[in-house]
């Protein structure tokens, strides 16, 4: 396991959480590629940039469920992307430390405020996440409810 201050390598694996609504087994891609846009509304709006976690860093990958309550971790899908996927985008990574889960990161150009203002912009961003998401051997964990 990587520490998390070790720098984020092109070769790693970036794991996302995914809400169930997001996952749609009807279509393709599977993976909406609304799960890669950013909150920014509520309590916590993404203004640091969406989330992500380095794989390299957490021992199982059922410990990115550990910021949500017991009883939705079931309406989670868990997928992965390439970091190198994410620098071809033209994207950077920023290390966001958080007490609960090691490997924290953040797409910084993916914002609350930037996608508020011209979210036309990130639709290829997005698109081609979701591509890659809805790959079979990138789906980590499909929800269960």
């Amino acid at each position: 396991m990587k520490s998390e201050s070790e720098p984020i390598a092109d070769d790693e694996w970036l794991l996302r959480r995914v809400w169930w609504e997001r996952f749609r087994s009807q279509t393709t891609p599977i993976i909406s590629p609304n799960a890669f846009e950013p909150r920014t509304g509520g309590r916590e709006p993404d203004v640091d940039g969406i989330s992500f976690y380095r794989a390299a860093c957490v021992s199982d990958s059922n410990e990115v469920l550990a910021t949500v309550a017991a009883d939705k971790r079931p309406k989670y899908a868990i997928v992965k992307i390439p970091v190198a996927l994410v620098r071809t985008l033209g994207l950077s990574l920023v290390a966001k430390q958080d007490a609960r889960i090691q490997g924290h990161v953040v797409i910084p150009e993916i914002n609350a405020i930037d996608y508020a203002r011209d979210k036309a912009r990130f639709t290829a961003i997005k698109n081609a996440f979701a591509i890659e998401a809805s790959r079979t051997e990138n789906i980590v964990k499909r929800p269960t409810e």
